[in-house]
């Protein structure tokens, strides 16, 4: 089936459907700058501020936003105050990320409860920032159980192990802090490992970054290569991938076409900057013309 055959196919497919994301927002704020040099006093790095600030919303909202125009509704479960903020000066000359300052204030969260009977899909973003401390679900859910700086080693899949889950999707460090060693999916027998360790889920994604990703049902195995952009940033793109997962797990598609759809979307995320834009049917469809071929 041609690619935009599968768009349209699956643009259909998800367009009745009620969907609750469970996780974080993170205002992701960019600070335009141009870098001045070392200090002569210290060894301190120098900016000159070089524009107005930016702000966007991620994590979890950045998830639902990117369904929104393809689902029925988005029922959102999240913080809804600046509680996590992201602040990363950026040069103004090729966009390199120069500093980033965190803000971690989640001392007023308040426990999550979710019957997630009331949903046909339920989708669980797990940052590591305190917001699913404290959270229980009745029925199963997919999951993504996110590991960055702030948490890492210490928000590993493993904490959600007494939770059926529909699908659990981590990237290659995730994986490798999960099964206790580095590792890079050479072989079948190191996905299986994964997938029979701790997860309790039906179906496994892996994303492999420039590599792809790779899906498994726990009997079947299917890598999916990347679609290639011309790349503005990857922030966002795995939580992309991610929420296109999640609805291609719940049609059902065939194995061999679960990865289709998230990588096509995920690829297209990175041809902005961090989540300036949201992906559209419309958007979607344009953008699979570019690779028929």
């Amino acid at each position: 089936m041609k690619l935009t055959d599968q768009v349209t196919e699956f643009t259909e497919a998800v367009k009745d459907l009620r969907v609750a994301i469970v996780g974080e927002t993170i205002i992701d704020e960019f600070i335009p700058c141009i870098y001045e040099g070392q200090s002569m006093k210290s060894f301190c790095p120098v900016f000159k501020l070089a524009g107005n600030k930016e702000e966007q919303q991620g994590g979890a909202t950045a998830i639902g936003n990117h369904l929104r125009d393809f689902v029925k509704e988005v029922v959102l479960v999240t913080n809804t105050e600046k509680e996590i903020v992201k602040t990363r000066y950026i040069d103004v000359d090729g966009g390199k990320k120069h500093v980033e300052v965190n803000k971690f204030d989640t001392a007023g969260f308040q426990p999550v409860r979710l019957d997630c009977s009331g949903y046909d899909v339920v989708i669980v973003a797990d940052f590591g920032h305190g917001f699913l401390n404290d959270a229980h679900f009745e029925g199963a859910f997919h999951l993504m159980c996110q590991t960055n700086s702030n948490n890492f080693g210490f928000n590993r899949v493993s904490k959600w192990k007494n939770y059926h889950k529909k699908s659990v999707c981590l990237d290659l460090r995730e994986a490798s802090l999960q099964m206790n060693q580095k590792i890079r999916f050479s072989t079948h027998e190191e996905l299986l490992a994964l997938y029979n360790y701790e997860l309790d889920t039906e179906n496994l994604f892996v994303t492999l970054g420039g590599k792809g990703s790779v899906h498994t049902d726990g009997k079947t195995i299917h890598p999916q290569p990347a679609f290639k952009s011309k790349i503005v940033d990857t922030i966002g793109a795995g939580d992309t991938f991610y929420g296109f997962a999640c609805l291609a797990a719940h049609l059902g598609l065939p194995n061999e076409r679960l990865l289709t759809l998230p990588s096509l979307a995920a690829s297209l995320s990175t041809t902005w900057l961090c989540n300036e834009k949201s992906v559209t049917p419309n958007g979607l469809l344009d953008y699979a013309t570019h690779f028929l071929p």
